[in-house]
């Protein structure tokens, strides 16, 4: 843990002061980023990441940010031995939520977010342009549209 948060540090860059009027990159991405729906496929089955969100919630003092993330997946199996997940077996179709917690790194006009605890996430580097973001998350493409703060 202490080399991962080692690496954070010798990461961090100048943000890029990329506008939404004159707010600086690193307040801007502070907020709800909404996952638009994508859909994977293994063999036998196809998930459906049908509701999710990355949560840019603070910027610490070291400067990385605290990041949140929650999934929502609609799992559909050609049989019913295919879904291997708690709460899933013998099921054909199954919905499930996951969420997770990670340390994120700004990079000129990226983010990179390493997804603490968690071996089932795979860290993420999203390109931020305006109140989008787009990557490929090792498992395919993602895109990320920001709320509109009230």
């Amino acid at each position: 843990m202490l080399i991962r948060i080692s690496l954070f540090v010798a990461l961090l860059a100048p943000a890029l002061s990329i506008a939404q009027g004159d707010v600086p990159l690193e307040e801007h991405i502070i907020g709800v980023w909404r996952m638009e729906l994508r859909t994977l496929e293994s063999p036998g089955v196809i998930y459906y990441q049908e509701a999710g969100n990355v949560s840019i919630v603070e910027q610490m003092p070291d400067g990385t940010f605290r990041v949140m993330s929650r999934v929502t997946t609609r799992a559909v199996a050609e049989s019913d031995d295919l879904l291997v997940r708690p709460g899933c077996l013998g099921k054909k179709e199954c919905v499930y939520d996951e969420a997770t917690e990670g340390v994120g790194v700004l990079m000129d006009d990226r983010i990179y977010i390493d997804w603490l605890d968690d071996d089932g996430w795979i860290d993420d580097l999203l390109t931020i342009d305006g109140n989008v973001m787009t990557g490929d998350d090792g498992n395919g493409p993602i895109r990320l549209v920001k709320e509109a703060s009230d």
